[in-house]
C-alpha cells in the first residue's frame, strides 16, 4: 500500500562550507535514481531570517514521496546516509536533524512551520510537535536543526510560492572564485525578464545570482516557473565544470515572513513583524548616514531604523513628518536591555500629514517680508521701517517629497524572502495537466550549462 512520505532537512552546513541544499539535492537524485516516485520538487523553505544562531539565509529543507511501505526503512537509510556524508560534525554550529513524517501533513504541524516564518521556536517545542504528529527525528549531533527540519515538512506554498534552480560545484573548485560569465547573465535577464528576478541590481549593474561563500552553489537563478527557469539557466555561460542542477520549489521572492502583524507592545526580539502606527517624532540621521524614525500606536512606540543599504526605504524615510501613517515591516533587534529597535524592510505609507510651515506676515505698503521684533512684539517692515505690532504669523502648506504607496530596498539589499517590486499583484498560477512536463520534479536533471573555453 503506497503512502506519503515527507523528510525534513536542516543545519548540514556551516560559516565555513557546506550547504543544505546541496545535501537534499544529492538525496533527491539518488532516490529518484533508484526508482522512488517523487511528489514534487524538494521544497527550500526560507524560516525567520532574524534568528541569530542561523547560519546564512535559514533555508530547510524537505523532500516529498510516495513510498510502498516496505520502501520505508531503505528512504530512511539512505536519507541518514546522504546526511551523514555532506556534513562536517567538526563545525561546533553544525547540528544537522533530519526529521521523517508517513502520512498527510497535519494542521498543526503545519501550524507549527507558520510561526517558524516570524518567530523564535525552541528546541522543546519542536520535540513535543514531532510527538504528537508521529513523525520520527534523526540527530546527528545537538538538536538546534529540529526546528527547521520539522517546519520545512508542514510548510505551506498554496498562497504563494516561486522556484529557484541552483548549479552546483564540482569539489575542487569550491572555495575559489566563482568563473560565471556575468555577460551571458546580463542577456539571461534581458531574455526572461518577468518571469525571473533579482539577477541584476538595476542601480549598480552587479550579478547577484552568485553568492560568495566556500559553500557548493555555483549560482541561482530564481522565478515563477521551472521551465522558464531551465532555459534562463541554458543561457548562463560557465568557465567550470558544473557537478549538478536541481529546480527547488521555495517560498522565497513572497514576504513570507512578514505576513504576522503586531501591536507594539507584544514586540519581542528577533522576531519579523509588521506593525501599523503614526509618525510620532521627527526621523534623525545617525552615523553612517542611517535614518531613525519613532513609529506609535496605540499601545506604545518604537524606534524603526532604515539603513543606508536600504535605497529608497532610507530615503523617504528621512521624508516623514509626525503624523504620518505608516506600515512597517522588518526584524525587531535588542539595542540594549528593555530597548528594541524594528528594522525597516518594507515601508509602506498609507497616509500624509499637512506639512505646514509659519510665514512672517508681508508688510502692507512694499509687500516684502517682515521680520519679527521678539517674542510678543510684533513684527517690522526693515525696507519701509513700519511696525505692525498686532499682526501674526500665517501658516503655509508645503508640497511633501514622498507620496503614499510601498517602498522596497534595491535588489542587492534583499533579503531571501523580501518580496521584489516585481512580483507584487503576482500569483503563481497552478499547473494544469497539459503542463506535466514543465512540472516533472527530476526537471533539474536534464539541465545542461554551456562552458565557456
Amino acid at each position: 500500500m503506497q503512502t506519503e512520505f515527507h523528510i525534513g532537512i536542516d543545519d548540514t552546513d556551516s560559516r565555513l562550507g557546506g550547504c543544505t541544499t546541496y545535501t537534499a539535492a544529492l538525496l533527491f537524485q539518488e532516490l529518484v535514481s533508484k526508482r522512488f516516485k517523487p511528489i514534487d520538487f524538494p521544497w527550500l523553505v526560507r524560516l525567520n531570517p532574524n534568528i541569530p544562531w542561523k547560519t546564512r539565509g535559514n533555508g530547510a529543507l524537505s523532500l516529498h514521496f510516495t513510498l510502498e511501505e516496505e520502501q520505508i526503512q531503505e528512504v530512511k537509510q539512505i536519507a541518514v546516509a546522504v546526511v551523514e556524508r555532506t556534513t562536517d560534525l567538526s563545525q561546533r554550529s553544525t547540528d544537522p536533524a533530519v526529521v521523517f513524517l508517513k502520512g498527510p501533513v497535519t494542521t498543526l504541524l503545519s501550524e507549527f512551520s507558520a510561526r517558524a516564518l516570524h518567530d523564535i521556536l525552541s528546541v522543546r517545542e519542536a520535540r513535543h510537535i514531532a510527538s504528537a504528529v508521529g513523525a520520527e527525528t534523526r540527530l546527528l549531533k545537538g538538536s538546534r536543526g529540529l526546528v527547521g527540519a520539522l517546519a520545512s515538512v508542514g510548510a505551506e506554498f498554496g498562497h504563494d510560492h516561486t522556484f529557484e534552480i541552483l548549479a552546483y560545484r564540482t569539489d575542487e573548485n569550491r572555495g575559489s572564485v566563482r568563473r560565471v560569465n556575468q555577460d551571458s547573465v546580463r542577456q539571461m535577464d534581458a531574455m526572461y525578464q518577468g518571469s525571473t528576478f533579482n539577477n541584476i541590481d538595476p542601480e549598480t549593474g552587479r550579478v547577484l545570482i552568485c553568492p560568495h561563500g566556500p559553500d557548493p552553489v555555483l549560482f541561482g537563478i530564481r522565478g515563477e516557473d521551472p521551465a522558464s527557469l531551465v532555459n534562463a539557466c541554458a543561457l548562463v555561460g560557465v568557465e567550470e565544470q558544473v557537478e549538478s542542477i536541481m529546480v527547488f520549489k521555495t517560498n522565497q521572492g513572497t514576504d513570507a515572513h512578514l505576513n504576522c502583524r503586531r501591536t507594539i507592545r507584544v514586540l519581542r526580539p528577533y522576531q519579523s513583524t509588521v506593525i501599523a502606527g503614526t509618525i510620532s517624532d521627527a526621523p534623525r540621521i545617525v552615523r553612517g548616514g542611517h535614518t531613525i524614525f519613532e513609529t506609535s500606536d496605540e499601545t506604545g512606540s518604537i524606534d524603526c531604523a532604515a539603513y543606508s543599504t536600504t535605497g529608497t526605504i532610507r530615503e523617504t524615510a528621512s521624508h516623514l513628518i509626525p503624523g504620518d501613517l505608516v506600515i512597517v515591516s522588518g526584524g525587531i533587534r535588542l539595542r540594549r536591555i528593555g530597548e528594541l529597535t524594528l528594522n525597516v524592510e518594507k515601508l509602506e505609507v498609507t497616509g500624509l500629514a499637512n506639512a505646514i510651515r509659519w510665514e512672517n506676515p508681508l508688510c502692507s505698503d512694499c509687500g516684502a517680508r517682515c521680520e519679527s521684533m521678539g517674542r510678543g512684539q510684533g513684527f517690522r517692515c526693515r525696507k519701509c521701517n513700519l511696525h505692525f505690532e498686532k499682526a501674526s504669523k500665517s501658516p503655509k502648506s508645503e508640497p511633501r517629497g514622498i507620496m503614499r504607496g510601498i517602498y522596497l530596498p534595491p535588489p542587492r539589499a534583499h533579503r531571501h524572502l523580501t518580496k521584489p517590486a516585481s512580483r507584487y499583484g503576482f500569483r503563481t498560477p497552478k499547473p494544469s495537466n497539459a503542463s506535466s512536463a514543465v512540472i516533472d520534479p527530476t526537471l533539474g536533471s536534464l539541465v545542461s550549462v554551456p562552458v565557456v573555453s
